[in-house]
């Protein structure tokens, strides 16, 4: 007897995942996203959506319109030739703005119910992509926030001329959640132009002579049409996969939008077949049962990375992946032993998930990858919906659970950080001016505070917002988010 009643117990808390409706106003159906909240967290939302909102407008460029990464860095920049610290007279990362980072800004400024900002993000790389740079078109992974755009275009950031796949995806993937959102058709050619921009990019080679994969693209650096990155792999199969959602409205405008740039269902389709015979046969490492991180010419990159399990779930899904022979449950607990971390932040212990194990680091720390951590929740609370829909209460509960735990624990790292409008830095560390952490064994340098001050990050604060709102930015959630474009669409 009390078997049956904890069983329709648990049936009660899960069956908003069947019978939500919106409420006006809301663009994550409330009932929804509150089951991954405790009550504190429910109490602080409106709040939290007023604070992020303001961190993104602060942290907006007044001459660009760019949101700026990071600031308050450091001066010091380490050179790899002499080994040492240079002084400079501005910090490194200052006035920078990385485009993956201006994308999650937008959608996190949707999810604050501020689409007017995030329209003016995306304008703003609109614009942009059809400028032509070195004889190329298309959108720098990052930019300069203190140097107007000239008629060439804006100014190239840090990276210099690299256009990588994964960042002018990103761009896109906000812009057509932007469309959904709003019901308006605006940016719609511009995502289909950068769905045929990736497109054109170099693809990999199956065995069988078959196309897979887009490469990552070009800029300064290695051959990077010669690089495939699995986690920029999985972000284009999303904005295709979502792309035809909106191709499927039995809307006339947008049907001469795709016809009018000579791009299809079959274009999409094609491209989402090559991608996921690429992540199977060539990716997927059947002992692990997990993704690896990329392949290049030399082979397979068989370092381990978090984004390929937390990605994986939300883009392809955890029904497509069970129907492609890998089983999401395991991808999700391969997480829980390679990435999960705790850490300390001024006394308070903080729990998480780090960019890769040790192995992939080969160092002797680990930390708290608060970006990552964001995104990974909402693989959480996917995985609680896909068990709750299976029939496994058990497992959904679970999920969800997590999902709120960890929650918790990034609002916990915000309040010990103690920055403005509750913003999070990259990671739980906090270097000091000539202190290097990397993100992997080998590249990327945790940004460093100015005087070894705590630097917010627009990433972590962004999926963190998200993540709070339980909103998933790789997928259409037509139950549980209020889409004007698919009600306006139904009748």
């Amino acid at each position: 007897m009390k078997k049956n009643k904890c069983k329709k117990i648990i049936y009660v808390l899960f069956f908003s995942f069947l019978t939500s409706s919106v409420y006006a106003g809301e663009i994550v159906d409330k009932k929804y996203r509150e089951q991954f909240l405790s009550k504190e967290a429910i109490k602080n939302y409106y709040r939290k959506q007023v604070n992020v909102s303001n961190y993104f407008s602060r942290q907006t460029s007044a001459v660009n319109g760019l949101v700026e990464s990071f600031r308050g860095t450091s001066i010091y920049t380490y050179d790899i030739f002499s080994k040492g610290f240079i002084y400079g007279k501005t910090g490194v990362l200052d006035a920078q703005s990385f485009t993956y980072d201006g994308a999650i800004a937008a959608l996190a400024y949707l999810t604050c119910n501020q689409q007017q900002k995030a329209s003016d993000i995306l304008d703003v790389y609109r614009k942009e992509f059809y400028r032509v740079k070195n004889d190329n078109y298309g959108i720098y992974n990052s930019y300069q926030t203190d140097k107007k755009a000239t008629q060439w275009g804006l100014v190239a950031g840090i990276d210099g001329d690299r256009m990588h796949a994964g960042p002018t995806v990103w761009v896109a993937i906000a812009a057509l959640q932007y469309t959904a959102v709003t019901g308006d058709l605006d940016f719609l050619p511009f995502v289909v132009d950068i769905c045929k921009w990736v497109e054109a990019l170099p693809h990999y080679s199956l065995k069988n002579g078959q196309r897979g994969a887009a490469s990552m693209g070009f800029g300064w650096g290695p051959d990077w049409s010669k690089i495939y990155s699995t986690e920029n792999v999985i972000d284009h199969y999303a904005l295709l996969k979502m792309l035809s959602d909106v191709y499927a409205v039995n809307d006339v405008k947008i049907r001469e939008i795709f016809v009018n740039h000579n791009y299809s269902l079959l274009n999409i389709k094609r491209e989402m077949f090559d991608i996921e015979k690429w992540l199977v046969e060539v990716v997927y490492d059947p002992e692990k049962k997990t993704f690896n991180v990329g392949a290049n010419e030399h082979g397979v990159d068989t370092i381990d990375a978090l984004d390929t399990v937390s990605w994986m779930i939300t883009a392809l899904g955890p029904q497509r992946l069970s129907e492609l022979n890998v089983d999401p449950y395991y991808l999700m607990q391969f997480a829980d032993e390679n990435y999960y971390v705790e850490d300390t932040i001024n006394n308070t212990v903080i729990r998480g998930y780090d960019f890769t194990n040790l192995e992939g680091r080969q160092k002797d720390y680990r930390m708290v990858w608060f970006e990552g951590t964001g995104f990974h929740i909402i693989a959480l609370q996917a995985m609680a919906k896909f068990a709750f829909e299976n029939g496994n209460l058990k497992r959904a509960e679970y999920f969800k659970q997590k999902a709120k735990y960890f929650l918790n624990e990034m609002d916990k790292a915000s309040a010990a950080c103690g920055m403005i409008d509750g913003a999070l830095p990259y990671t739980s560390k906090k270097p000091n001016e000539k202190e290097i952490y990397t993100t992997f064994h080998y590249e990327w340098e945790i940004p460093r505070g100015r005087k070894g001050q705590w630097v917010s990050s627009a990433s972590s604060t962004g999926w963190h917002m998200l993540a709070s709102s339980a909103f998933d930015p790789l997928g259409f959630d037509k139950r549980n988010v209020n889409y004007k474009l698919f009600k306006q669409t139904s009748k």
